[in-house]
């Protein structure tokens, strides 16, 4: 008798310690009967024991990862820049989670209008009017949600200056304090809550303007039919040496009580067709573009036209 007690008892503890993995979904009804072969008085016989029952209990346990690796890049004054986490529910349950955001205060500057926006499409990216405001989500065992802290940059933050910013998630589930019940699922906490941050970092290098203009006219006044020549300059500031910025594109609206002066727009030294043609500039009878493309370490662009006062 002792023996078939013994049987049992290794069989049923082996059994336990397979069934309650990470993988087994809480509330699983695990079902065990032991089958022993002995022989008595010669006479092989076959015996099972009782079926023990009991669910499997809910493993509590998440994780956030920050996704992006490397600082995102900013300039002082963007909006909605955007730090990209990936949130885990590695328990063995569906799981409520309340998700918070969360500033490092050893930052160098503040974030403004900071939210958290779930990947409502799963496409890995944030899309404004797509991806969703959250405070808290659901998750199924074993899977994930990208999330993402979107924020605007102040105006008055420095280049190279950092902000720190994460998310706190944390599971709403308590864990189960009394004594371990086969008939019930009882909560484990094997990790309530986890959190990471992220990196804004300020460039060191960063896109000048300045838009100046000279008036000719004989007694240096503006009035009717004085002709003026807007010049906009572009050039990089900060840390120029081996910096470009691409894809520069620039368009002035002419400004009301003026008319353009035809064939005046200029880039640098080139002069450029007012009509929509080869070259990289036009007007359209309201407003002077110009694709001024690359701009590259401490060289600089100007764009330069005529109006005349109406």
């Amino acid at each position: 008798m002792l023996k078939r007690a013994a049987l049992f008892l290794l069989l049923f503890g082996l059994c336990s310690v397979a069934l309650y993995a990470k993988g087994t979904l809480s509330g699983t009804v695990v079902d065990n009967r032991a089958e022993i072969h002995y022989s008595l008085g010669g006479i092989d016989h076959n015996l099972s024991s009782n079926q023990d029952s009991f669910l499997v209990d809910k493993v509590v346990d998440l994780q956030i990862d920050w996704q992006d690796i490397t600082p995102v890049e900013t300039g002082a004054g963007d909006s909605d820049r955007v730090l990209t986490f990936v949130l885990t529910n590695l328990g063995n349950g569906e799981d409520h989670f309340t998700l918070t955001h969360e500033h490092n205060t050893s930052s160098d500057f503040l974030p403004t209008n900071a939210q958290i926006y779930s990947d409502s499409n799963a496409n890995g990216s944030y899309d404004p009017g797509t991806d969703l405001l959250v405070t808290d989500l659901n998750l199924s065992a074993d899977a994930n949600r990208t999330l993402f802290v979107v924020a605007d940059i102040p105006s008055d933050a420095n280049a190279s200056q950092q902000a720190h910013e994460g998310i706190l998630a944390a599971s709403t589930s308590t864990a189960d304090t009394g004594a371990d019940r086969q008939d019930q699922i009882d909560v484990a906490v094997r990790q309530g809550s986890d959190r990471d941050q992220g990196v804004y970092r300020v460039r060191d290098y960063f896109l000048l303007t300045h838009k100046s203009a000279v008036v000719h006219s004989d007694d240096n006044a503006t009035h009717t039919g004085t002709v003026l020549t807007y010049m906009i300059d572009l050039s990089i500031g900060g840390h120029a040496a081996g910096r470009t910025i691409d894809h520069v594109v620039l368009r002035d609206q002419i400004p009301a009580g003026t008319r353009y002066v035809a064939g005046s727009l200029r880039l640098d030294a080139a002069s450029l067709s007012d009509p929509a043609d080869g070259d990289v500039g036009s007007f359209d009878g309201a407003a002077i573009h110009v694709n001024v493309g690359t701009i590259s370490g401490t060289a600089h662009k100007r764009v330069t036209f005529d109006v005349q006062i109406q």
